[in-house]
């Protein structure tokens, strides 16, 4: 059997014919929970040690021998790799002279320190399987260093490469972003692809207005490959839906000479807007980041819809000094029953990003993409006004209060908000989730749930600094 000994799982067995001594030395072994396996016979415990090796035996010097077996000629005695230590009695110990030539973790000598004798080799052979451990894992730690040494030496090129790569995408799309808020986010792609000199050849797929129909722009450019139109025989109402994109792959293909990439464009639905086909001949555009550059092209779009929206919603977006009269009026005209308030609260995401000083969060990237999401949902009757990065207060037509708490529910729970810190690994989303609460038509009630929320947050916070120093003084008193 196997116990936890500070982190170290040990296994004993035990070898002698001498049942009260056995039974006095498992007793021993059991105050540390260690559940030893017991052994009359040489060649029965010969036979367990082949198979599996304790980390630590016994062995009663009467047992050194059975006919023609020897204990010092076991395999596993010869090339060190038991850890074994010798039990004598007084009737007994004229016997030891048999191990001077071996190289036992120790002696046991039945008397009254038989106890202390077996912690302090239990003690030893703990802190020699650490040790082994703790060299093993450094060892394996020195060898993943070499590798990854050897790695980072071989993909210097790759790296420097990468980046070079990585600049020309981020200035490419900044160009786009910038240029595509004065006219068709389409046509300043093609201006770019037309100019960029790494491709051979390009060429567009979009949904046309009822999204039945993949279309190609209407141009004639030097490396542009003009599309047909492909009729899908179903609306595709959340983006290019997979089988159009299958279709769209297939026909591209058969255009180009060099068989392009596909990169999927994004503006907000689970399925890409756009399909943008590229084709290049140089060696070195295998290794470009296509997933990258993918990536950055839907951000450009996504907030480029979000610019388009907002002059559409600008009058759904109050001033908050406009929120609060409003509050205020509807106290004190009773009558106005028809709007319900609603706060959500961004203060557990703004804590995150404050507390993580060293995992930069986007915050611009953030708030273009989170109300792009949210303007497409929230219904026209609703009007909203953004307190600092904190709360966004909505007023809600009554008979719609249901409908629009469930979709802000279901919103707050799917968005992405670790895609805005710099390392998502460190962060947990179940902590920044933000929070929805009804409240009543004050401005001065409002105030203070707002001052309430970060009062609860600093003592949230005490209660955890106390907590860890309770802990670390716990841990120094033991």
């Amino acid at each position: 059997m196997q116990t936890t000994l500070q982190g170290i799982e040990l296994s004993v067995a035990i070898l002698m014919d001498d049942l009260a001594s056995a039974k006095e030395i498992a007793s021993a072994l059991r105050q540390s929970n260690i559940f030893a396996h017991h052994y009359q016979s040489l060649e029965e415990f010969w036979g367990a040690c082949s198979l599996e090796l304790p980390d630590l035996a016994i062995i009663d010097v009467t047992k050194m021998s059975q006919g023609s077996i020897q204990f010092k000629t076991h395999p596993k005695v010869v090339d060190r790799s038991l850890a074994y230590a010798f039990y004598s009695k007084d009737s007994t110990k004229m016997l030891l002279s048999s191990t001077f030539n071996l190289a036992p973790v120790g002696y046991l000598h039945h008397d009254i320190s038989l106890n202390a004798q077996i912690m302090n080799i239990l003690a030893r052979r703990r802190e020699t399987l650490k040790l082994a451990r703790d060299k093993k894992e450094l060892e394996m730690r020195l060898q993943r260093m070499q590798a990854r040494s050897q790695r980072i030496i071989a993909e210097r090129s790759d790296a420097e490469e990468f980046r070079a790569h990585f600049d020309f995408i981020r200035n490419l799309c900044a160009e786009i972003e910038t240029e595509s808020t004065r006219q068709d986010f389409t046509r300043c792609l093609i201006e770019k692809m037309e100019g960029w000199e790494a491709a051979h050849g390009y060429g567009l797929f979009e949904l046309n207005q009822n999204g039945q129909k993949l279309i190609s722009p209407e141009i004639s450019k030097r490396k542009h490959h003009p599309f047909p139109s492909l009729w899908l025989g179903q609306a595709n109402t959340h983006g290019i839906e997979e089988f159009a994109q299958d279709m769209a792959t297939q026909v591209a293909n058969d255009l180009f000479d060099v068989a392009p990439v596909m990169i999927r464009i994004y503006s907000g639905s689970n399925n890409p807007d756009m399909l943008l086909y590229v084709s290049f001949t140089e060696e070195r555009m295998v290794n470009f980041p296509w997933d990258v550059f993918e990536s950055m092209l839907s951000s450009s779009l996504r907030r480029l819809k979000l610019y388009q929206q907002l002059p559409q919603y600008a009058n759904q977006f109050l001033p908050m000094w406009e929120a609060m009269d409003n509050m205020d009026r509807m106290q004190k005209e009773t009558k106005d029953e028809d709007m319900r308030i609603i706060a959500l609260s961004l203060i557990p995401l703004t804590n995150i990003a404050k507390k993580r000083a060293h995992n930069k969060f986007f915050w611009s990237s953030f708030f273009n993409d989170f109300f792009l999401q949210l303007s497409g949902r929230l219904q026209k009757t609703t009007k909203l006004s953004l307190f600092g990065p904190w709360h966004v207060v909505f007023f809600v037509p009554r008979e719609n209060v249901e409908t629009e708490t469930l979709m802000l529910q279901s919103f707050i729970k799917q968005f992405g908000y670790w895609k805005f810190f710099e390392d998502n690994s460190q962060v947990l989303s179940e902590e920044m989730y933000p929070t929805l609460k009804l409240i009543p038509a004050s401005s001065a009630h409002y105030l203070r749930i707002f001052e309430r929320e970060f009062g609860e947050l600093a003592v949230a916070e005490e209660g955890k600094r106390l907590m860890a120093n309770e802990r670390g003084a716990k841990r120094l008193s033991i």
